[in-house]
């Protein structure tokens, strides 16, 4: 299936009608694509105990399209060998088919082309009806005219012709769908016209035509009445349904599109691609209403797919259904690890508690929220308010009944935090992972505390305690590289070597965990601090023994300090060729200092 975009950003799928459909061309001249393949079994009767007039139908139009049929362009599948074929398949042969078994049975003898034949009496005469179809696509027919003659064999001869007369379009259609897949929409349009020139009551080479228009940008008034010309001959046709409704929406006639939607999702109502489809189109045009009742008849049949799912959340979003919301919502917030990255379905899940008019929800998806994605603005801002109107009461209410409950006092300490309050905060962290270790990004939570009231040596063990409490590290490394950023720029402030080292401590973690050009070019820069900051340390001392002691420290940060910032010649050149050369003349010095200090060569 290949994908265009309608105008309206409406997606439109076209099924490129594969593998060769036949021209009609004299008998003399070379067939201008593959030979095609024909299947008529048995036609459907009135009555089951009428198998036999079915049986009889079936063959004598199959006995007449293979006298009819240009035999170098179309080969009428033999009835011996449907016989056999069928009989092998434990089916009956005498039985009527329906469309499932058609395509079980097309698709094993590989034909192309097929009849869905009916037959049945009409002042005591027989009528035959039905329609042409192509096994690799069960949405597209073309319906045939229904004859009526005194005898089987009468009757089989005029819906033979007319099988012929409607096959007159194939090629034409056929063109137009190459020249849809090489990329000529417009050349693509001039094939289907040709096609529907051929057969005034073509659906095939108009289902093209519509499919051409969309992709050519053609205006939406002119797809919608090409559209409607499919629909007045097959009602059911898809690809005009949709292409209809894209431009209904296109041209701002909600009301009408809506109509088409739902019209598009009753084809195949267990069609989950189908309701996806039409359901899209109804959210897009106001009319989530409608697309409530599609949805569940869906779910009632796929209770599991989860794209049905997350699209029954957002209907009963729209539509303001906030316990139904509430419910899909935990229950994709349980199965679908996409949301659980998505702090904008936290934020709503959240707003739709706070709509259905409780609290307790509300505050709880927001803390949970605000615990997993530290850096949402707008998620925070939203806890903030909630925290305000409703968590001085809620939360020491149940902190009273629950003491030792590891996610009340999770709550707690997010609103002390929300306060400011950052100590009992902490404190109440750390009791909450006590009393569950396996806490989501528990051990995280309490570094950042710790970062934040200034015991950064004991973040530090806490971001190594995080490691083995999650098997997600990324969210460590992030924030170990930024606070070790954060370090750096201050210790190169201060000169000093101990907030060198911190810098140094926390970079080389992040490396370790998630390494890139820039965590190993900071870690060379720290280094390279650590080494400078060692070399002015051991300046000032008397005691030579302390004094070698910093000198040899500040050389074995040299190899560490190359390794780091030449990582960052190409993505940081300007900032790693400077440090470089600075580098260069460092080593010339701790070279001397080390021969001064340490008697070393």
């Amino acid at each position: 299936m290949r994908l265009l975009t309608y105008g309206s950003g409406t997606v439109i799928p076209l099924v490129l009608l594969a593998s060769g459909l036949l021209a009609q061309r004299p008998t003399n001249a070379a067939p201008e694509f593959t030979k095609q393949s024909l299947l008529i079994v048995n036609f459907t009767p009135p009555a089951l105990d009428e198998l036999d007039l079915g049986r009889d139908a079936g063959n004598a139009v199959r006995s007449r399209m293979a006298r009819l049929a240009n035999k170098e362009e179309l080969q009428v599948i033999d009835g011996g060998l449907i016989e056999y074929q069928v009989r092998r398949a434990e089916y009956n042969p005498d039985a009527s088919f329906s469309l499932l078994d058609m395509l079980a049975v097309g698709r094993y003898l590989r034909t192309d082309e097929y009849i869905m034949g009916y037959v049945a009496h009409e002042n005591q005469r027989v009528r035959l009806s039905g329609d042409l179809r192509l096994i690799r696509d069960v949405h597209v027919r073309q319906p045939l005219p229904a004859v009526v003659a005194p005898t089987v064999d009468s009757a089989a001869q005029l819906f033979a012709q007319s099988i012929i007369v409607a096959r007159r379009q194939l090629a034409s259609q056929r063109r137009c769908e190459n020249d849809l897949r090489e990329g000529h929409p417009d050349k693509a349009v001039v094939a289907a016209r040709e096609g529907v020139a051929t057969y005034a009551r073509s659906t095939l080479a108009r289902t093209c035509l519509v499919v051409a228009l969309t992709a050519a940008r053609a205006p939406s008034t002119e797809v919608l009445s090409t559209a409607r010309e499919v629909l007045a001959i097959d009602s059911s046709n898809t690809y005009a349904l949709e292409a209809g409704a894209g431009a209904l929406d296109a041209l701002h006639r909600s009301a009408e599109a809506a109509k088409m939607w739902v019209r598009l999702a009753d084809t195949d109502s267990s069609n989950a691609d189908l309701g996806l489809l039409a359901t899209t189109g109804l959210l897009g045009d106001g009319n989530a209403k409608l697309a409530e009742p599609i949805i569940d008849r869906l779910l009632a049949d796929h209770p599991n797919d989860m794209q049905l799912v997350e699209r029954k959340w957002t209907i009963e979003y729209k539509n303001q259904n906030w316990r139904g919301a509430i419910e899909v919502g935990e229950r994709m917030l349980a199965r679908d690890s996409a949301v659980k990255r998505d702090s904008a379905f936290v934020r709503d899940l959240a707003l739709a508690y706070h709509a259905a008019n409780e609290p307790y929800g509300a505050i709880a998806m927001l803390a949970r929220g605000v615990a997993e994605y530290p850096g949402d603005a707008s998620l925070y801002a939203l806890y903030s308010r909630y925290i305000r109107t409703e968590a001085d009461t809620v939360v020491p209410r149940g902190l009273a009944l629950f003491p030792k409950n590891s996610e009340m006092l999770a709550l707690s300490a997010s609103v002390l935090r929300a306060k400011g309050k950052l100590a009992e905060s902490l404190e109440a962290t750390k009791k909450a992972v006590a009393l569950d270790s396996t806490m989501s990004d528990g051990q995280l939570a309490i570094a950042q505390l710790e970062v934040q009231v200034g015991q950064l040596d004991s973040a530090l063990v806490s971001l190594h305690r995080s490691l083995h409490a999650s098997s997600d590290s990324s969210l460590a490394a992030q924030f170990a590289l930024k606070e070790g950023n954060t370090l750096y720029g201050a210790a190169a402030e201060t000169k000093a070597s101990n907030d060198f080292a911190l810098a140094f401590h926390y970079l080389t973690f992040a490396d370790s965990l998630h390494s890139s050009p820039q965590s190993r070019f900071l870690v060379g820069a720290a280094a390279m601090g650590v080494g400078q900051s060692a070399m002015l340390d051991a300046a000032k001392l008397t005691d030579k023994t302390e004094r070698c002691r910093l000198t040899q420290h500040g050389a074995e940060m040299i190899p560490v300090a190359r390794t780091g910032l030449q990582a960052g010649v190409g993505d940081l050149a300007e900032a790693a060729k400077s440090s470089l050369d600075f580098l260069q003349q460092f080593e010339a010095y701790v070279e001397q200092q080390l021969k001064a200090d340490c008697g070393g060569p």
